[in-house]
């Protein structure tokens, strides 16, 4: 008997024909990528809008003012200092900042916040308000605020004891655009 050719055995087209399917179906547009594209150029014209909104980035302001950035109001409500937290001490030469901050959407489309979008900044350092103090009910978590939405809460990290302490808020991850609050 003669051995057949590779090609005229009927499992090689089988294989062949379920290749196909498959690379088609991992190459063919579907209508999610074209929502996706449209929900892209919208969320890529809002983050222009966003970057045209004129702010002073350079002003420092003070606890109590409230400053806005990209339809965002920050108001820096109140700041406490501790020597230890939850039987926790500070790194030497340190403290413990707890900030309470408001924050209000002004704009007409959801914003975005996460107390990671916040930094305490000393002597050019700059670090997380990322402390967990058990002892504190209202702490700030992430979410998105609504048009209008008001959103408040403790944020706790630790910083050096002397010298100018600032707060921080950056509200993109890719974007150099802040607001400074001189908390000591």
């Amino acid at each position: 008997m003669k051995k057949k050719a590779w090609y005229q055995k009927w499992w090689i087209w089988v294989l062949i024909i379920l290749g196909i399917i498959f690379l088609s179906g991992v190459f063919a547009p579907t209508n999610s990528d074209s929502t996706d594209k449209s929900s892209t150029s919208s969320a890529a014209k809002h983050v222009k809008k966003r970057a045209t909104t004129k702010t002073n980035t350079n002003q420092v302001f003070k606890v109590g003012e409230t400053a806005t950035i990209d339809h965002v109001k920050v108001t820096v409500n109140s700041v406490k200092t501790a020597t230890s937290l939850d039987m926790s001490d500070p790194k030497t030469g340190n403290q413990f900042y707890t900030v309470n901050v408001t924050l209000k959407n002004t704009g007409s489309e959801k914003v975005s916040y996460n107390p990671y979008d916040f930094a305490i900044k000393s002597n050019g350092n700059q670090t997380d308000l990322d402390e967990i103090n058990t002892d504190d009910n209202d702490q700030l978590d992430s979410g998105d605020l609504a048009a209008g939405g008001t959103v408040s809460g403790n944020m706790t990290g630790q910083s050096k004891k002397d010298g100018t302490v600032e707060l921080v808020y950056t509200p993109s991850y890719f974007s150099e655009r802040h607001l400074t609050f001189k908390l000591q």
